[in-house]
């Protein structure tokens, strides 16, 4: 059987609740609604991951422009799990549940997606490879663990809700979330350079080259660790950091344009003084984890403007296109996209398209055509009584059930007191302190295509 690699991409995320639309002007006052700014967010969070997947599984190394785009368009990877902090912390501190509810809810909750997807997957693979039924046990248990393909965001979500009531409980008993943020990601930049340069750290090299062997970094919860302390800030502080976007939006979005050209010019520096394509596009250093932060920060920015323009009146004219639609299409398109650009890929080199349209041809086509099955399957899935066993938490549900429950809790129930309008005008209850607010991926595992991930 042919060795298969996994490209680190983010799958969806975590769900939770979120606020209640309302006009600008007319801040909402219910307790604890859907978040629906962060609809658009997810669309093209969703969208740059499946762009990023077609380009991998049509690059050869050496393709200098095209793995430049993958480096970029990993910060779809970052973009969810930043999202899936937030959300989780928004839901915690808006209906805190106990520590065993938590983890019932949670891992139920993506666990049956995921068991389902990698069965789908194992014997996608052994009918495509030809191999014998009886390995279908040893592949299952390995995929389980390690997470096929881009399902290894799910297994780096399993250990954040293992580890998330607690660490929750520690970020909002300290007053230092400022000097915390900086020396998360000051450790990030240490990790990445210690990975991307292992033996200039001497004995810690050694020693994360170890630990590579036995667990990869790729699905190691402490590589991501800067991004769900990003999440889990912002929604403590939602009211600041949502002023400060108003304020500097302009700005966070051209400071991100500027460090993408910076690290694109950082990777073609690479290349020239003789950098593989595959390691100078490394998604495990400093220059793309910077990256990967700033394009969060100007994603949230421009998908908050987008939200605050549909509201004032200028809503998209077909209901298919509205991020609330497309955005209850994200999960179902994560978890199955991968199976389709892999029958896609076969299909057209069989039928010679590659050779007839070249290389950026054959990237447009597998893109729309994959991103356009995916959609389709996951829209006809959430008809059925399968809708949350393949395409992952049902969103529209999610909206009517938070928005009905915002509106029949008024405030003077819950002992609220009115909160920030972008955290759907509440105050967590006195339960709940505090304010209320790649290139080629490490401990590679198994890909359809063949390719380095």
């Amino acid at each position: 059987m042919e060795t298969r690699y996994e490209a680190a991409t983010p799958a969806a995320p975590a769900s939770s609740a979120v606020a209640p639309r309302a006009e600008p002007s007319t801040p909402a006052t219910s307790r604890g609604g859907y978040l629906g700014q962060f609809d658009s967010y997810r669309v093209v969070a969703c969208g740059a991951v499946v762009l990023q997947h077609s380009l991998l599984w049509t690059l050869v190394p050496g393709e200098v422009v095209g793995w430049a785009f993958v480096m970029l368009l990993h910060f779809s990877r970052t973009a969810f799990f930043f999202l899936s902090a937030l959300l989780l912390t928004y839901s915690q501190i808006t209906r805190p549940r106990s520590t065993w509810g938590f983890w019932r809810r949670r891992y139920v909750q993506l666990g049956v997606p995921y068991l389902a997807w990698t069965v789908i997957y194992v014997l996608s693979t052994v009918i495509d490879q030809g191999g014998s039924w009886g390995q279908i046990g040893s592949e299952l248990v390995r995929d389980l663990e390690y997470g096929y393909y881009q399902l290894y965001f799910t297994v780096v979500l399993f250990q954040l809700f293992l580890i998330f009531p607690l660490l929750l409980r520690l970020i909002q008993a300290t007053r230092h979330h400022a000097a915390l943020m900086t020396a998360s990601l000051c450790f990030a930049l240490v990790l990445a350079a210690d990975l991307h340069w292992p033996g200039a750290f001497g004995p810690v090299g050694h020693a994360t080259t170890w630990i590579e062997r036995y667990w990869p970094w790729s699905r190691d919860l402490l590589t991501y660790q800067e991004q769900f302390v990003a999440g889990i800030l912002v929604a403590l502080h939602f009211d600041q950091v949502r002023d400060f976007v108003e304020r500097w939006l302009r700005q966070i979005i051209s400071g991100a344009v500027v460090i993408g050209v910076a690290a694109t010019l950082w990777y073609l520096i690479a290349v020239w003084v003789g950098s593989g394509t595959g390691r100078a596009s490394d998604l495990y250093q400093p220059v793309a984890f910077l990256w990967f932060t700033a394009a969060v920060a100007a994603l949230e920015c421009g998908t908050w403007w987008w939200y605050r323009r549909t509201l004032a009146g200028h809503p998209p004219r077909w209901r298919v296109w509205s991020a609330t639609y497309l955005s209850n299409l994200t999960g179902g398109i994560y978890l199955s996209h991968v199976l389709f650009i892999g029958l896609l890929r076969s299909a057209l080199g069989t039928l010679g398209v590659p050779s007839a349209v070249g290389w950026f041809g054959e990237v447009v086509v597998l893109y729309v055509t994959t991103l356009s099955i995916s959609a389709l399957l996951t829209a006809l899935v959430l008809r059925t009584p399968l809708r949350w066993v393949l395409g992952g938490p049902v969103r529209s549900e999610q909206r009517r059930r938070l928005r009905r429950a915002a509106m029949e809790v008024p405030l003077a129930e819950v002992g609220a007191t009115p909160a920030p309008a972008a955290l759907g005008g509440h105050r967590p209850v006195s339960r709940a302190p505090g304010p209320c607010g790649a290139g080629t991926a490490r401990g590679s595992r198994r890909s359809a295509s063949g390719r380095p991930g």
